[in-house]
């Protein structure tokens, strides 16, 4: 009866694709073929199921004997990343703010990007949110990037209009903000299904199983190498207008000295791109959100209305905000074209 269950036992491990181990003769002899008293016996000695070789989820971080999570390390690791990015390029090109007002909106930018990261991670799965009303940890736990994407800049530009700034401030955070991501994703993808940022099932070649032996996207890795891609584009508009400011300054200083002089003929620099300050900020906002519509539709995330998610619709608000610039862009390129094509006949 023993052996006809345990014969059982590893027909359905073998069905089920789990993988029987293998054992010698010798480790029968010591184990399974006699009993305490020393008699011989009839039975198999007992299967023990091997662990899935892609069960290494999440993948711990060993620092000597000290073990780290990787959402952990690698979210510390990008806000210091990212900060540390942000004074360089603020050396680099310049801000166009005093240092005190630049503060006062990094500090709305943070107060609007924790509260809307809780808000629409809230809102992401009305149903669990309300069957989760009386656990703390629920509502502790989990954020989005988008939430936080979102409502910093509803702070920012609620704070701008408060104090009366009109300059545009938001250049200077593009590609801390994407690099800044792109590391903490690392994080989310070591991290497993527990992070709940993988994709659907697929049997592409690249699908990754993370430990529950089902193919997923990997959709962290798809938006690792989106930001990173987008990261020198963000670099070249963020480098034309600062070159374009720069010679706007010694435009006015020279027409001023022309003025001075009396002097009648002098006309300014051709403009030869579309982006004026703070588009540095708004393609990454455009480009970034853009993705993220397009990729949580191979997310196992719920659909709350007309087949979209909740973060979903919030990308779809800040781009139909941004529609203005995109027309803009488009026709500052058409138009670049037609003045391109006519200086070269």
């Amino acid at each position: 009866m023993a052996r006809t269950l345990l014969s059982a036992t590893a027909g359905g491990q073998a069905k089920a694709g789990c993988r029987v181990p293998h054992f010698s003769r010798a480790c029968c002899a010591r184990s399974g073929d006699f009993d305490l008293s020393g008699n011989r016996t009839r039975y198999n000695p007992p299967i023990i199921p091997q662990p899935h070789p892609a069960a290494t989820f999440p993948y711990y971080l060993h620092f000597g004997s000290h073990a780290i999570h990787p959402h952990l390390f690698f979210e510390s690791l990008s806000y210091v990343v990212a900060f540390a990015v942000y004074l360089a390029l603020r050396r680099r090109f310049g801000d166009p703010i005093v240092t005190p007002l630049r503060w006062a909106v990094v500090a709305a930018a943070v107060a609007g990007a924790a509260f809307g990261s809780k808000l629409l991670f809230w809102l992401e799965d009305p149903q669990l949110t309300w069957h989760n009303l009386h656990t703390p940890a629920y509502f502790l736990g989990g954020k989005t990037i988008v939430g936080a994407l979102v409502f910093g800049l509803i702070t920012v530009e609620l704070s701008k209009r408060y104090i009366g700034l009109r300059t545009s401030t938001g250049d200077l955070y593009a590609i801390p903000l994407a690099l800044g991501i792109a590391i903490g994703r690392i994080g989310c993808f070591l991290t497993g299904l527990s992070d709940n940022t993988f994709g659907t099932p697929t049997h592409l070649p690249w699908a990754v199983n993370f430990g529950d032996g089902i193919p997923r996207h990997p959709t962290q890795l798809y938006e690792i190498a989106f930001l990173l891609a987008l990261i020198p584009i963000l670099y070249h508009v963020l480098r034309t207008i600062a070159l374009a400011q720069n010679q706007a300054c010694h435009f006015e200083r020279a027409g001023a000295n022309a003025a001075a002089s009396r002097e009648t003929r002098f006309s300014p620099p051709l403009n030869l791109h579309p982006w004026q300050p703070g588009d540095a900020f708004k393609l990454f906002m455009v480009a970034y959100l853009s993705f993220r519509l397009f990729c949580d539709f191979i997310k196992p995330y719920p659909r709350i209305f007309l087949g979209l998610g909740g973060i979903q619709w919030a990308c779809l608000l800040v781009l139909l905000y941004y529609s203005r610039d995109l027309i803009r862009w488009v026709r500052s390129l058409a138009s670049l074209r037609v003045t391109v094509t006519k200086s070269q006949v």
